[in-house]
């Protein structure tokens, strides 16, 4: 992609990437990084979106054939559902988010330009883990860490439930568009599985 088109879908993505607490990313069907925002460089450890445009996206795919499964479904289908990967953080660990790609634009019949709106659900994924070692801590530890952890998704629960009314202020439904629904269907996603989290947590000490 020229420097000319990547400057455009910049401008033209600028609105969006600010405004989002998600992460949003736009890359070439190449693996060349368009543009990210700036919680989506931290997502993947980076300290600024700057530092992440040095990368591609294969960069942060552990086996190169998941980066193109992804464009071949979006070649038939244009959009991927709201799914859990597991994506590769920068330090080499497992990050594992909630993700919404779609085809911005296409090229000779294949798809070109690709957005990704990302949410990291690491802690979400570890607070769902197995739950045997359980049984070997006392039940003070147990206490200890539990009330750690509902404090921790208590906390994420109320940010998301902020941004969830700030979607759906009566001031900016007139401007919600196709980007806005999708921040809005990962958002309540997310709160669905901070919900069965606490949930989970709860009936250990019922």
């Amino acid at each position: 992609m020229s420097q000319e088109e990547a400057h455009f879908w910049r401008e033209r993505y600028q609105t969006l990437f600010e405004r989002n607490i998600a992460g949003v990313i736009l890359t070439s069907a190449a693996g060349q990084i368009i543009d990210c925002n700036e919680p989506c460089a931290r997502i993947f450890g980076f300290d600024s979106r700057d530092e992440m445009l040095n990368h591609t996206a294969w960069d942060f795919y552990f086996h190169r054939g998941e980066r193109e499964r992804l464009i071949d479904q979006l070649h038939t289908q244009r959009d991927c559902p709201t799914e859990e990967v597991c994506m590769r953080h920068r330090s080499g660990r497992p990050v594992w988010i909630l993700a919404t790609r779609t085809v911005v634009s296409f090229a000779e019949g294949r798809p070109d330009l690709l957005q990704g709106t990302l949410i990291d659900i690491t802690l979400q994924r570890k607070a769902r883990a197995p739950w045997e070692h359980l049984n070997h801590e006392s039940p003070a530890s147990r206490r200890e860490g539990d009330a750690e952890k509902m404090t921790d998704l208590a906390q994420t629960l109320a940010t998301l439930l902020l941004h969830a009314s700030e979607i759906l202020h009566p001031n900016n439904l007139p401007r919600i568009g196709k980007s806005e629904i999708q921040d809005f269907v990962l958002t309540f996603e997310q709160i669905k599985m901070i919900m069965s989290d606490l949930e989970i947590l709860n009936l250990f000490h019922e």
